[in-house]
């Protein structure tokens, strides 16, 4: 006989997720089904205040039920309400754990709503999530998610002036379930001060003279108005109240900038809270002196304080004769003068000073400070009207100085290479003229650009103008001996106050001892000259450039001149080996063919057979016609000799005979 054993599992314990009471202190239960129902009966529901004394509240036979409303909890006024479900399966129970009510009081804390509460179930269970939602009825029957928070207390600040205010606590469960607290709810007042308003600036109106104030706007968004303060012997008086969140700026009509004038101000709620006051800040003034010698003016200013972050740098303007505001120089933050020079006689200035903040966004300016620079009007002028090589050894520099009136002596300094690296080169006494020519001996002229400028030193020792920069012209080339070109660049002139007009380059051969111009009225800086048609003018070429200056406006028309090239082509010499002298025209004199052949220790000898000498030419274009002695020598050979330098270091030789015919 088989024997079967079988055996039945109790029932599962529900779970209980939720607790939430509503407006009338009624709970709603919730929880999740026992996952074993075999023999399910019913579910119980117990129900205690102080967690120890428990006693049924109700029933459900059905165990797809999972929710259960105690109606008469009254968890409003019990803070804590103790529940657990049992499922019944005939005589077996399971229970599930213990949930409370969401313990919640609130306190007025002036200003502040202050809640807190205790957890359903310590410890959480791990479906709970991990923050609680403060959810706030305001206006009445609007209730809000007004913030989350994991742990307690929680302050909301309360934003409207008077209004009774309800709060409950919330905590999801992830199975869907809310546990909800009971509501608790007070009179709230809105105590709560503004934050302090940031004054940015204290301003000084260039115009009007009048201090302006500027500030951020407020971050409290219920701020309606601010309140400006005046510091009065020593105590901080309210005088004014600017309305309108969004304006930002005051203008003092009554207290003088001439005077240190000090603020602060303070931001009002509409509940007419307001914040503390900012820190203070003040007007700052500038004030000039000038050097009638040095032509400067020396400007400085009061310390601006508390300009947030921070000062970066002050930045000064002038305005001259009435014009525009410009800029005249930057110092740093613990700068607090600046000195402006080259000032114009007879003029009247205006200066301000601006603090200026780190990032650059916030400016503050100073009272101007006025002056009129009562000085002779000197004329004071220096010009360099040209700088020109000489000899191809030095450079000469002539400089003007036109109308000024009254000066001691002009200065020339010199930059070589660049216009960056002035440095003293020599000074001229007045000599009563407006003219001064300077030399420089100690240059490479055919090798570098040398920069000068000049400036008149005043009666009392300060140089006052300084003049244009002026270089020298540098002539490079270089000579092709297969196409017979020599190729020219030279450097532009500079500066004339009419630009230059025009280059001309100019040659000059062995054979003609004067320049002649190949290249005229020439806007660019280099050219090509074709020597090929030149070759019995020796092999060395010459060369210079000249710029020629349009009209300035001090009516000067000067030239400038450059260093001198010379470039060789290599000679070339073709030898005849007979010649009639009793032809009319043609071969009838020994004279070798030289192409590019210098004069320069050039000698061609003709000799008998015996060792006579019966002819010399130290030129290459003159050749021998058979004669000696003014006699035509008879039929024959005759021996020749020619040389001449070659190139940079050598000597070009040539011996041979030449047939005399008759």
């Amino acid at each position: 006989m088989l024997t079967a054993l079988m055996s039945v599992r109790a029932i599962d314990p529900p779970q209980l997720r939720c607790l939430a009471v509503d407006a009338t202190g009624a709970v709603t239960l919730t929880w999740l089904p026992s996952t074993n129902t075999a023999g399910f009966t019913r579910y119980e529901v117990y129900y205690s205040t102080d967690g120890n004394n428990f006693a049924s509240v109700g029933q459900i036979n059905n165990v797809a039920t999972t929710t259960f409303v105690h109606t008469s909890a009254d968890a409003v006024a019990n803070a804590r309400c103790f529940y657990y479900v049992t499922a019944v399966a005939g005589t077996e129970t399971a229970t599930s754990e213990t949930l409370t009510t969401i313990e919640f009081y609130l306190t007025n804390g002036n200003g502040v709503a202050i809640l807190n509460w205790d957890a359903p179930h310590a410890p959480a269970l791990p479906t709970f999530s991990s923050d609680y939602d403060i959810v706030r009825e305001y206006p009445a029957n609007i209730w809000n998610i007004v913030g989350s928070a994991a742990n307690q207390p929680y302050r909301d600040e309360i934003d409207v002036c008077e209004a009774t205010i309800g709060y409950r606590v919330e905590l999801a469960d992830a199975s869907g379930c809310r546990n909800v607290s009971r509501i608790q709810s007070d009179i709230f007042t809105d105590r709560t001060s503004p934050e302090i308003p940031q004054l940015d600036s204290v301003s000084v109106d260039f115009q009007t003279d009048r201090i302006r104030l500027g500030w951020e706007r407020s971050g409290n968004e219920d701020v309606t108005a601010y309140i400006i303060y005046h510091l009065e012997d020593g105590l901080w008086v309210p005088i004014d109240t600017v309305y309108d969140i969004d304006n930002t700026s005051w203008t003092d009509t009554v207290n003088s900038a001439d005077a240190s004038q000090q603020y602060r101000i303070a931001a009002l709620d509409s509940c007419l809270n307001s914040s503390p006051m900012s820190e203070p800040q003040h007007n700052f003034r500038a004030t000039a002196t000038y050097d009638l010698c040095r032509r400067e003016a020396y400007i400085s200013w009061d310390e601006y304080e508390n300009l947030p972050p921070d000062i970066e740098s002050y930045r000064i303007y002038f305005s001259e004769n009435g014009s525009a505001l410009q800029l005249a120089g930057e110092v740093p933050a613990d700068v607090h003068n600046f000195t402006m020079q080259q000032l114009v006689p007879q003029s009247s200035y205006r200066v301000i000073v601006r603090a200026l903040n780190l990032g650059g966004n916030i400016t503050a300016a100073s009272l101007k400070c006025s002056f009129t620079f009562n000085s002779a009007d000197n004329n004071d002028f220096a010009y360099i009207r040209y700088v020109t090589v000489v000899d191809n050894a030095k450079i000469e520099i002539k400089v003007s100085t036109g109308t000024t009136v009254s000066f001691s002596q002009v200065h020339l300094y010199r930059s070589v290479g660049d216009d960056q690296h002035f440095v003293p080169f020599s000074s001229q006494y007045n000599n009563g003229t407006d003219t001064y020519v300077f030399e420089d001996e100690n240059v490479q002229v055919d090798r570098t650009v040398y920069y000068y400028r000049a400036t008149v030193e005043n009666d009392c020792n300060v140089e006052t103008y300084t003049s244009n920069v002026a270089h020298n012209i540098l002539l490079t080339g270089e000579s092709f001996r297969n196409s017979r070109d020599n190729n020219l660049q030279w450097s532009l002139y500079g500066d004339w106050a009419g630009g230059t007009d025009h280059y001309e380059l100019y040659r000059k051969t062995e054979m003609r001892g004067a320049y002649v111009s190949v290249g005229g009225n020439m806007g660019a800086t280099a050219y090509t000259d074709d020597v090929t048609e030149l070759r019995r003018e020796g092999e060395k070429f010459s060369y210079y450039v000249e710029a020629y200056e349009s009209m300035d406006p001090y009516g000067f028309m000067e030239t400038s001149r450059s260093n001198t090239v010379d470039l060789k082509q290599l000679p070339v010499t073709y030898i005849p080996n007979a010649f009639c002298p009793t032809r009319p025209t043609e071969n009838n004199v020994f004279l070798p063919v030289n192409s590019f052949v210098t004069m320069e220790n050039y000698h061609m000898y003709i000799y008998s057979r015996e060792g006579n000498l019966l002819f010399h030419s130290n030129y290459p274009d003159m050749g021998w016609d058979g004669t000696y002695n003014g006699k035509i020598l008879p039929m024959g050979c005759y021996v020749y000799k020619i040389t001449y330098t070659y190139g940079s270091d050598g000597v070009y030789e040539a011996v041979g005979t030449v047939t005399l015919v008759r």
